[in-house]
């Protein structure tokens, strides 16, 4: 089909009948229809449209039955949000593009309820059994010192693959015990993941153990305990709370390594446990 301006001047007459047609959409194409009749949408996301734009940019855009829809008017009815992505990835797309909607539609679309990133994970089947502590944890591995990101379904499925092997190793040697909910958290976790790549393991799974009961087994779990009592009296669950363990517990672990003897606890500034790739 060749398009002009809009997508339904070259169609001679609407049908009234809904049809769809498979096609490739250029990022001009993207922004003419846009502009030509994206007048009655809601507000854009533009976070969200830059996370379909990542997948776009890095071929892992999938097409499926989902795409583009146009009343037989004109009216952009559905996919304001992939087209302007199609705009900030500079890529052209393929997607189904459905033509003469009726307006009513409306009522049904996107009422459903979403997603979630362990929804599309499982379902997938690309990352195997996954579940929201494990994506908690992988974010906060990510997101290191700074904040955590947020990631389409592509870029969780290739991260999780890659440290899989270091969640498990944290998840097994700082289990979640019962009335304590504050130590085995993701983002006290997430020092422990960090810290797989580059420490002694049989260390870092005996720093684990002191750490999850509070209970040291000589004076070199000094830094171990004092990050457990900090631990177990903060247990906010605010952005800063979670920077604060963070923090925290890569001290509590770069101290234990050397055999440092802390008086006082102290946060780092600074990313002690640089992920592989990041070094």
């Amino acid at each position: 089909m060749t398009l002009t301006a809009t997508p339904w001047d070259s169609i001679a007459g609407p049908t009234k009948e809904p049809r769809n047609s498979l096609m490739t959409i250029t990022p001009d194409m993207a922004q003419r229809w846009l502009d030509a009749s994206n007048d009655h949408n809601r507000p854009l996301s533009m976070a969200y449209c830059e996370r379909l734009a990542r997948d776009m940019r890095e071929g892992n855009w999938k097409t499926t039955h989902e795409g583009i829809a146009f009343s037989s008017h004109g009216r952009l009815l559905d996919g304001q949000h992939r087209l302007k992505a199609i705009t900030l990835a500079k890529v052209s797309v393929e997607m189904f593009v459905w033509f003469d909607v009726p307006p009513d539609a409306l009522m049904a679309i996107n009422n459903g309820r979403p997603r979630n990133l362990v929804d599309s994970l499982s379902l997938s089947g690309v990352a195997g059994n996954i579940d929201f502590g494990d994506i908690a944890i992988l974010r906060a591995v990510l997101g290191g010192m700074g904040r955590a990101p947020t990631l389409t379904s592509a870029e969780a499925a290739a991260a999780y693959q890659q440290h899989k092997e270091a969640i498990e190793f944290a998840k097994v040697y700082l289990p979640r015990r019962a009335g304590i909910t504050s130590v085995a958290t993701s983002d006290v976790r997430a020092v422990i993941v960090r810290a797989y790549y580059s420490v002694d393991l049989e260390r870092l799974s005996a720093f684990c153990q002191v750490l999850s009961t509070g209970v040291a087994t000589g004076p070199e779990d000094r830094p171990v305990v004092l990050l457990f009592s900090h631990l177990v009296r903060n247990p906010g669950t605010t952005e800063m709370a979670r920077h604060d363990r963070y923090a925290r517990a890569q001290r509590a672990l770069a101290a234990y390594l050397r055999g440092e003897d802390l008086g006082r606890l102290a946060p780092v500034t600074t990313e002690l446990f640089p992920l592989p790739e990041k070094k």
